[in-house]
């Protein structure tokens, strides 16, 4: 049998096909206030998990909703911490008030992509997650310092993997900036992720391929085509478990 791999999503940004999205996933990541979402898209997007049967988990990142977070903040790491613990804290509050357990967390935009590449940076997001949240699950790509970090840490560590991100490396995805950053073109996406599910491997820009552990499958609630791409993932999925249905 062959190992379940779920569909997670970044969710509660503000984006209009969430409600769409919904029913293909195994697993979300809701923003909570650092990059964008407030207690009325919090509280939406967890109903809405709710009502799918989809696990929660928090999205935190650099204090930044002017940028959305994806830009690098030179920050005090008491600083940061201080405010990754108030994003997941609310979430998480909110989540038991719904009766819902907060799953795992996920590192949003230039917080996550620092975290692959950065050691010091990893191990001290890794160390605050295994004080002030010792039971969550870290979603990280496989190799890279975060996913070390969480090792290294005894951090419940679920590997991720991208469908609608190019890669650079094994562990780092190309930055937004980048032209080839975010794919579109669908054949490509099918073509990604069939390359993960049959050969649990990831194809880099310069054509080199490297071997991944995959538990989930990110696609992003704000790409304008969320919906066909968790449709085509889903579909993926179902036909790698249920080869002969």
């Amino acid at each position: 049998m062959k190992k379940e791999i779920d569909i997670n999503c970044d969710l509660g940004e503000g984006m209009p096909f969430d409600q769409k999205i919904m029913p293909y996933l195994g697993s979300c990541n809701i923003a909570c206030g650092g990059h964008a979402g407030d207690d009325a898209s919090m509280e939406h997007t967890i109903g809405l998990a709710k009502k799918h049967q989809v696990k929660i988990g928090a999205h935190p990142s650099y204090p930044d909703k002017d940028n959305f977070g994806r830009i690098s903040l030179d920050l005090d790491i008491e600083i940061l911490k201080d405010s990754l613990k108030s994003q997941i804290e609310k979430i998480k509050s909110m989540a038991i008030q719904e009766k819902v357990n907060l799953h795992h967390i996920k590192f949003h935009g230039a917080l996550y992509l620092d975290s692959l590449i950065d050691q010091e940076l990893a191990l001290e997001l890794a160390l605050f997650i295994k004080h002030h949240f010792p039971n969550q699950i870290l979603y990280a790509p496989f190799g890279s310092c975060m996913a070390n970090a969480a090792v290294r840490t005894s951090i419940p560590l679920c590997h991720e993997v991208f469908a609608d991100r190019k890669y650079a490396s094994a562990t780092e995805l190309l930055p937004r900036k980048h032209p080839r950053a975010i794919l579109t073109d669908l054949k490509e996406i099918d073509e990604q992720v069939s390359l993960l599910l049959a050969k649990s491997s990831v194809k880099t820009i310069d054509g080199d391929f490297y071997k991944v552990k995959a538990d989930t499958i990110c696609i992003h609630g704000d790409h304008p085509r969320a919906v066909e791409i968790a449709k085509l993932v889903a579909t993926k999925l179902a036909e790698t478990t249920n080869p002969h249905s």
